[in-house]
């Protein structure tokens, strides 16, 4: 199955609104924190329309899931239907594929001619919700090569740039059942498709092999891989471990590509829906507010 995103899993659950001490950049996100992510006037899910002149912008602030159950998928369901969206961008793809990415596109097909529309998550499941639609779509990603030049460009670590960017998808794999844990015969053979995936035209070339990777993380935390029960907290920004500077940097790239593309399809579409983990919608709460209001909330808690 082609999987979304390499960062798709990295922040799961968490979701914010602004805070004083947060340190805002100039162009308008905000840094993550789990302090931040306590300021949310409602926590995860939950859809947030914003609505100014001849602008509406719905917002689902996800949980990431697979369980069609799961309050996340109604949530966009009622958000198309609110918003009646004139673009879509979902979580997981770079916006450089273009509109109606075509790899999202063949899944998409795939999983709903096999009546398993939620097995890739809210992000294909929202694409197919488009294309039942004829609405045009997008992935908000920047790309991986854009991701790690500006982390090289800030002094990070070539390794700790490349390597921080794995524990999402790792988090993915494990929450989709194809891994356990380091120890679990699967978790190189995984590990690696998605390495090989990320290094893809990256300069310097990293290293994607599984025993690299185990190398540089005893190195960098002391401990086995398969021994560290806390080795997945790596992907929370907030987790004192060996990248958490790579983890906030990452973010702050992908919010701020992010935040820009609303902006330009709002300017362009008039009526976006966006549906994202709802940890970024806590980097740009304030920024949007600004723009376009305070929103209407829908579910949360």
């Amino acid at each position: 199955m082609i999987k979304l995103n390499r960062r798709l899993a990295l922040l799961g659950a968490l979701s914010v609104a602004g805070c004083a001490s947060a340190r805002q950049q100039p162009e308008g996100v905000f840094e993550f924190s789990l302090a931040l992510q306590a300021r949310l006037p409602r926590q995860p899910p939950f859809l947030a329309v914003f609505e100014r002149g001849d602008r509406t912008l719905g917002f689902v602030a996800a949980r990431h899931s697979i369980d069609g159950d799961h309050p996340t998928f109604a949530l966009v369901r009622t958000a198309f239907d609110a918003i009646q969206p004139r673009a879509v961008i979902i979580e997981g793809i770079a916006t450089a594929h273009g509109e109606r990415p075509r790899p999202i596109v063949d899944q998409a097909r795939r999983l709903k001619a096999a009546s398993t529309p939620f097995a890739a998550g809210e992000a294909n499941y929202t694409a197919q919700l488009a294309m039942d639609r004829d609405i045009p779509f997008w992935g908000g990603e920047p790309s991986d090569q854009a991701i790690y030049a500006t982390s090289l460009a800030g002094g990070s670590d070539p390794q700790d740039a490349f390597y921080a960017s794995l524990f999402g998808p790792l988090e993915q794999s494990r929450r989709e059942g194809d891994i356990t844990s380091p120890s679990d015969p699967h978790f190189d053979p995984v590990f690696e498709r998605w390495a090989r995936s990320t290094a893809r035209g990256l300069t310097p070339a990293p290293d994607p092999s599984a025993s690299a990777f185990r190398a540089w993380y005893r190195d960098r935390t002391g401990l086995d891989l398969n021994a560290d029960p806390h080795w997945l907290a790596n992907h929370d920004p907030d987790y004192p471990g060996p990248v958490q500077r790579e983890n906030k940097l990452h973010m702050k790239i992908r919010d701020q590509h992010l935040f820009d593309l609303i902006r330009s399809r709002l300017d362009t579409h008039g009526r976006v829906l966006v549906v994202y983990g709802g940890s970024h919608i806590a980097t740009m709460w304030s920024p949007l507010v600004r723009q376009l209001g305070r929103p209407r909330l829908i579910g949360g808690a």
